[in-house]
């Protein structure tokens, strides 16, 4: 195989577009999501409906500003992923020459809620969101990305946290916690969604007084622009004009075929090497978590007063008594359990408790928790 047969030139597959506006409430997303796709709309000469999926109830507000710009619309209210997998294979069939959904957190929250219901969870584990990620990534993520036409979504507003170093003194024990501190914004939804799109926006409601009067602007920063014409720009109150570079940017590429993948076999290791890793890893991690009751002199505990506590402290860390089921979870779930129950000896050293059982029954651990 010789590289004109391996590869192609570069060009582009199509002229489509794919945005995220997110922000909190209030802050203008939707509303400045349907300047971008009515301008959109007839910049790249559509004809066929625009799918709502609104699930927002703000689609009726818009109904004059898109029939005065003779826009066809069509909507759907749902929450439901399986909707929007439907929806991604009527813009594939070119039935639909736009889908707007709004908003796509309230379609992840429900994928959330579903999962927690059918596997019967109060919370989510380590376990848990890794299964629940890579199930969101192929589900949604993959097919967004593979699917070939225009797709507008909006994304509610979330807060970033950090943890601050805990103070300790010269012998290293912690004197005071570190607390748990804002250190940004972000789009309610999975890891890196809002990013797979080719025009990322954030939307802020901002107030000031102007002579003794208030007055507030929604002002958009463009977080990313692949075409790199407005990366990095914010527009007050942004019409369609803001956007337009990276659609006649995205028009004036050429239109090509690309070269595929030219092997349908990858260099994975196979199944029994895998499955023996992991066995490894799991026993690797039992040992470790022994070796914590040990140093804490609670690995063969002779008293019943300590032997109510250790019993206590795996009841909380790990939500069974079970020597057995806790050997049959899953190497990352043993690790992130380990980091708990280093933490939860922390507090028991570095607290003066009177009655350890009813502080291990009261603790907090929820803070370890991956839950959103």
């Amino acid at each position: 195989m010789n590289l004109q047969h391996f590869a192609s030139d570069l060009k582009s597959q199509n002229h489509f577009i794919k945005a995220s506006f997110g922000g909190f409430q209030g802050s203008g997303k939707t509303r400045t999501a349907t300047e971008f796709l009515i301008g959109a709309y007839k910049e790249l000469k559509c004809t066929k409906p625009v799918l709502f999926l609104d699930n927002e109830k703000g689609s009726r507000f818009l109904i004059p500003l898109l029939k005065k710009n003779k826009i066809p619309v069509m909507v759907k209210d749902t929450t439901n992923l399986a909707d929007v997998i439907q929806a991604l294979q009527y813009l594939e069939n070119k039935e639909i020459d736009f889908l707007f959904i709004d908003s796509l957190t309230k379609i992840y929250y429900k994928f959330i809620k579903d999962y927690k219901v059918k596997n019967r969870r109060s919370f989510m584990s380590l376990m848990d969101w890794g299964k629940i990620l890579p199930a969101w990534q192929e589900e949604f993520s993959d097919r967004f990305v593979n699917t070939e036409g225009n797709i507008i979504f909006t994304g509610r507003g979330g807060f970033e946290y950090d943890k601050e170093e805990d103070k300790t003194d010269e012998n290293g024990n912690i004197t005071e916690k570190g607390q748990f501190v804002k250190s940004g914004i972000k789009m309610k939804i999975a890891g890196e969604t809002p990013y797979e799109t080719d025009l990322n926006v954030w939307m802020q409601l901002e107030k000031e007084l102007i002579d003794g009067k208030p007055k507030q602007s929604n002002v958009a920063f463009v977080l990313k622009d692949r075409s790199d014409t407005i990366n990095g720009k914010s527009f007050v109150n942004p019409k369609y004009n803001a956007f337009k570079p990276i659609i006649r940017f995205i028009q004036g590429l050429p239109i090509g075929e690309i070269a595929k993948e030219s092997f349908d076999q990858n260099f994975t290791p196979g199944n029994d090497r895998d499955y023996f890793e992991k066995q490894l890893q799991r026993k690797i991690e039992v040992e470790k978590i022994e070796a914590i009751f040990d140093l804490n002199n609670l690995g063969s505990p002779r008293s019943a007063q300590d032997k109510k506590v250790k019993t206590a402290i795996i009841q909380k860390v790990f939500n069974t008594t079970s020597k057995t089921e806790i050997e049959k979870m899953d190497s990352n779930e043993l690790n992130f359990r380990r980091q708990e129950l280093n933490e939860l000896f922390k507090e028991l050293e570095t607290n003066n408790i009177e009655d350890p059982i009813e502080f291990i029954g009261s603790y907090n651990n929820e803070v370890f928790s991956f839950a959103s």
